[in-house]
């Protein structure tokens, strides 16, 4: 059996359909492949992994202002289906899983066209332009959010967004991280590519407020694109700082956490959610059909985060929130609010529904 894995552009398409991957892997043998743009954040993390080939095409998302990439738009993608056509003639897969994003339109249409079945799954409260286009012709269309969606209970199903094995497996006892007694520890990421006003208020935290709190121990999660800005720009570290552009790892990262400060896609909040975690959540402000901050007042609601918006958020309101959330002893109570955020049985569910499919 052969299944062509497929979903990029950011770290939320990818580590879901990896993350189904692993769940397949449990209890079937099957050669896996993954389909994604030349260069793109993508390859990059699939081609750590030795078990699985990846098959670049050329892909470009749909423009979304007036802009010279309408001419190129068309072309781009046009030769992609032609790379994803010769990827699917030379596998020869049984089923293709698409996860979203532009990265999965040339190998859905070129599966369309050669009659491969194909699953999609969405993460996000608002389906996104890739899925949408595909939905109807999907064989199965899984959901993280009833919204997405009207779910039939056979072909459009709510399953929940699955996460990594390693944010499954429990803690481990070496890591990266070390946490001393009585420290408090902070974890601030804006997902796979970083979050520029997350990074701006974590840069005024290690150079104005940090210094001042040795209690309080920041680990930052910068994103590549935005490591050396940060760098500079914090030329003196106090000790109880910590920048990294990225983390595969993330998990040990969380592990140590007290609180989070994050973004709202559905993939990082699935990992939150496994490990427990209460939030400080800055909605990303110009995700589709706001989907962000419709997830992050879902989980505000629960008892499970806090909600501070991109244009609120400034060192006095993130140090305020901080000290309310410390302060009021309701940290465990947040912690269990998030852990029955995400249904348990996840895994399962996405299992059963491509099995049928098989």
């Amino acid at each position: 059996m052969r299944i062509i894995f497929s979903g990029g552009g950011t770290g939320g398409h990818i580590y879901p359909a990896l993350a189904i991957r692993e769940i397949l892997l449990k209890k079937h043998n099957f050669e896996s492949g993954y389909v994604g743009v030349i260069g793109g954040m993508e390859e990059k993390i699939v081609t750590r992994l030795s078990d699985i080939e990846f098959m670049g095409v050329r892909a470009q998302g749909m423009p979304r202002t007036i802009s010279p990439k309408w001419f190129s738009f068309p072309f781009v993608n046009g030769l992609g289906i032609i790379d994803a056509w010769k990827h699917l003639k030379k596998f020869k897969p049984d089923l293709v899983v698409a996860t979203g994003g532009f990265v999965s339109f040339p190998i859905l249409i070129a599966s369309k066209i050669a009659g491969v079945p194909f699953v999609i799954h969405e993460q996000n409260a608002a389906m996104g332009v890739t899925n949408r286009i595909f939905s109807k012709k999907a064989a199965k269309v899984l959901l993280t959010y009833e919204s997405a969606a009207k779910i039939d209970n056979k072909r459009i199903i709510l399953t929940g967004n699955p996460v990594r094995d390693a944010f499954l497996k429990q803690s481990i006892t070496q890591s990266r991280f070390k946490k001393n007694e009585g420290e408090f520890i902070l974890l601030a990421v804006g997902g796979s590519r970083g979050a520029l006003s997350i990074n701006k208020v974590c840069i005024d935290l290690a150079n104005e407020w940090l210094p001042k709190h040795p209690e309080v121990k920041l680990i930052h999660i910068s994103g590549e694109r935005d490591y050396e800005i940060v760098t500079k720009a914090v030329s003196q570290k106090p000790e109880n700082y910590e920048l990294l552009p990225y983390l595969h790892e993330m998990k040990e990262a969380f592990d140590v956490a007290d609180l989070l400060i994050s973004r709202a896609g559905a993939t990082i909040l699935s990992e939150i959610a496994v490990c427990k975690k209460p939030a400080i959540l800055v909605p990303y402000p110009y995700a589709t059909d706001n989907h962000q901050e419709k997830n992050a007042r879902t989980l505000e609601k629960l008892g499970a985060a806090k909600v501070l918006l991109d244009k609120d958020l400034n060192l006095n309101n993130l140090i305020q929130l901080v000290s309310e959330i410390r302060e009021s002893g309701n940290l465990s109570k947040m912690s269990e609010a998030m852990s029955k955020s995400r249904p348990e049985d996840v895994e399962e569910r996405i299992l059963k529904q491509i099995e049928e499919v098989l």
